[in-house]
């Protein structure tokens, strides 16, 4: 069965908040949740729920000098542990790296995080070059120049600006609503369909095709208004514009309806190895 196999550093504001934090996962990690909520209360009422989420399985703490890291397993569909460290940051935590081995694929992803933000892994690296050895060890085996050493680590996942952690969180899990939305409103299109005796290709296709439509309108309109303002000749600008409200939908449609069939036009065109019977041209 395939997983996502989770690394998690989690370096604290000091050697209390680390120590306390230390003893609630290892607490959780063992499921003596009585002894965790008691930790967690001295965290400053940290919720345990929003600590460990139950999906995570072969979960591991280990206590280390300056940081605390955890490893645990989760489904390939599961979330990050983005609720985690927003309730940590939020109760002592001052910096974090998320790596995760997605088996499915065979991918690292890498992903920094500083005083409650996503940040780049040069940001994190700037402001914490003390906790550099631990998250890239391979500094310590002096293995290549700074140039190698950024290749070796190009799986770093980065933000095109800082982005808080709550922030992200609730990106994602906007993303994973309208993805399952799509999904479930393609079922539905799906077997109404199969009930009236269509393809649930067919369907799809047509809405594909209706979405380039509606892009070529919109280009038509936006094109339409940026020359009627911008340059003289109204009812110039307004007939091309509504030649090209005409034209640019069936265009898109065209390329789109190409694309789909992933063919070059020639609709009548005999498969290579077709042994069926063929249509001889009389010469002209």
């Amino acid at each position: 069965m395939s997983q996502n196999t989770h690394t998690l550093h989690l370096f604290f504001e000091d050697p209390i908040k680390l120590k306390m934090g230390q003893l609630v996962y290892q607490y959780l990690a063992t499921g003596n949740t009585e002894q965790a909520r008691r930790w967690a209360d001295k965290l400053g009422g940290a919720d345990l729920d929003a600590l460990w989420d139950a999906q995570w399985f072969n979960q591991e703490a280990v206590a280390e000098p300056g940081h605390l890291t955890l490893r645990f397993d989760t489904g390939t569909h599961d979330d990050l542990p983005l609720r985690a460290l927003e309730t940590l940051f939020a109760h002592g935590l001052r910096a974090a790296v998320l790596e995760v081995f997605y088996d499915q694929v065979g991918e690292t992803e890498r992903m920094h995080f500083d005083r409650g933000q996503w940040v780049s892994r040069r940001a994190f690296m700037d402001a914490n070059p003390q906790w550099r050895a631990v998250v890239e060890p391979a500094q310590q085996d002096g293995e290549g120049q700074d140039g190698e050493t950024e290749d070796r680590y190009a799986c770093s996942k980065d933000p095109a600006k800082p982005l808080a952690v709550a922030k992200l969180r609730q990106q994602e899990e906007k993303r994973k609503r309208e993805a399952q939305e799509a999904a479930e409103a393609f079922v539905e299109m799906a077997k109404a369909m199969g009930k009236s005796g269509k393809s649930p290709v067919q369907g799809l296709m047509a809405v594909l095709l209706l979405r380039a439509g509606l892009k070529g309108l919109v280009h038509a309109v936006v094109f339409t208004v940026v020359t009627v303002l911008l340059f003289k000749g109204f009812w110039l600008w307004m007939g091309l514009g509504l030649v090209l409200a005409v034209a640019l939908p069936l265009y898109y449609m065209a390329t789109e309806h190409k694309a789909l069939r992933g063919d070059d036009g020639d609709d009548d065109a005999a498969p290579p190895g077709d042994d069926g019977p063929a249509t001889v041209m009389a010469p002209q």
